[in-house]
């Protein structure tokens, strides 16, 4: 083991120091996801490449192949030539969520050093994928003359060596919310957002509360400069309102804590004692660890028409023709992009008062809820039996996003910014 990884860290550094004549500054996305999964982030920046290609500018997009399968057969990524593909396997095909929690508490109960094994034969397991990588990262890097790195994920936490070790700019995106991914320890190197933070050059947070929130935690580790990113956006071909609308709710997020689904649920188990004789459809779109847990409660409840869905490659089906979306994350609910799309499709609006939440949502493009079970259900019902409400609400929501939250001014704004 010993050897292989002395092998492996001399033909990096072999590598990493290989003169090569600047003649060229150019800039690449990268984005990493190794989970088989993939969320707003992804979807963001995939839209974003989509957009640069076909503006004929200058950038690369790295990614791994797994990620790249999962936007490609999801209609959010289309192939270009610009695009340089780290073979980690897949075949885009959506990978279960691994109830982590859970298993850890079994294992726990089983072995404590069992759990202490298996973080690091994770650990260690990710170090030789990050090995082969990094090769990989810095060949590419040397042979396209790359400069400037947007790192979206893995994709920053991964490379922030290397740039610096290649004086290569680092930019990283801030956008998880509730300051998850922070770990310290040694065995969550390759998942945790600490270092990258302290390392980038820049640090791009998706809204102004994360901003203030990394901040304050980090207690001034952050090394470089801060911004936040203007705007959010979504490709809006596909989103647009069908008329007439019909009776469907719609749930759209990972199923995780941080989005409260349960509470959907419980407000779903209302709504059915209260109005039995209405037929309304529930949609749960996404995947997590929550996902078992929630089917238990529908079937002991008795709940109807709840779909799962999964992962939907074509959310706008639904959405455009649902009536009510109901967004009640913990945190924070700007800039969802599911949010955005329910918004383009003229859905009337559900949604917790959270972080910066109010610059996507005011009371003239939805209606504010507490997280709970009773005030959700009825903020649904208002919107289902009032369309009148739903349509005034929903005509100013789509106008909201269609002028302020376009890709043409987040690009700008990119562009500007890579080439500073």
């Amino acid at each position: 083991m010993h050897a292989c990884f002395s092998n492996w860290f001399y033909d990096i550094f072999n590598v990493a120091f290989d003169y090569m004549p600047e003649k060229h500054q150019n800039k690449a996305l990268c984005v990493l996801n190794f989970s088989g999964r993939f969320g707003g982030a992804e979807k963001r920046y995939a839209t974003l490449f989509n957009h640069l290609m076909v503006q004929g500018a200058d950038y690369y997009l790295i990614m791994n192949t797994r990620l790249y399968r999962l936007l490609v057969n999801s209609f959010l990524l289309r192939a270009s030539e610009r695009i340089i593909l780290f073979n980690d396997g897949g075949d885009g095909i959506p990978r279960a969520h691994v109830n982590s929690r859970k298993q850890a508490q079994e294992v726990s109960r089983k072995s404590t050093a069992r759990l202490f094994l298996g973080r690091w034969k994770y650990f260690l397991r990710t170090m030789l994928l990050w090995l082969r990588f990094s090769l990989f990262f810095i060949r590419q890097i040397q042979k396209k003359q790359i400069k400037t790195i947007y790192g979206v994920w893995q994709g920053g936490i991964w490379t922030w060596m290397w740039c610096r070790l290649l004086k290569v700019k680092l930019i990283f995106s801030v956008n998880s919310s509730g300051m998850l991914n922070m770990e310290t320890n040694v065995t969550k190197f390759f998942d945790s957002q600490y270092w990258v933070l302290q390392h980038a050059d820049v640090a791009d947070f998706l809204s102004p509360s994360l901003k203030e929130n990394y901040t304050r935690e980090m207690g001034g580790k952050i090394g470089g400069h801060c911004v936040v990113t203007p705007n959010s956006f979504i490709d809006y071909t596909h989103y647009y309102a069908v008329f007439p609308k019909k009776p469907w709710v719609v749930f759209l997020g990972r199923l995780e804590p941080i989005k409260n689904p349960m509470i959907f649920l419980e407000a779903v188990r209302i709504i059915q004692q209260t109005m039995p004789a209405v037929e309304i459809t529930y949609f749960v779109m996404g995947t997590g660890n929550m996902l078992n847990s929630m089917q238990r409660f529908v079937s002991r409840n008795q709940l109807r028409n709840v779909r799962f869905t999964g992962l939907h490659s074509k959310p706008w089906q639904i959405l455009r023709e649902s009536s009510v979306f109901v967004s009640l994350q913990r945190d924070e609910n700007y800039p969802s992009q599911s949010l955005i799309e329910a918004m383009a499709c003229e859905n009337g609006i559900v949604v917790t008062d959270v972080g910066d939440t109010r610059m996507l949502v005011t009371e003239s493009e939805g209606l504010f809820t507490n997280a709970e079970p009773m005030d959700v259900a009825d903020n649904i019902i208002k919107l289902l039996i009032n369309p009148d409400l739903r349509e005034k609400t929903g005509e100013k929501a789509r106008e909201k996003v269609i002028h302020y939250h376009t890709i043409d001014r987040f690009a700008r704004w990119f562009d500007d910014m890579m080439n500073d």
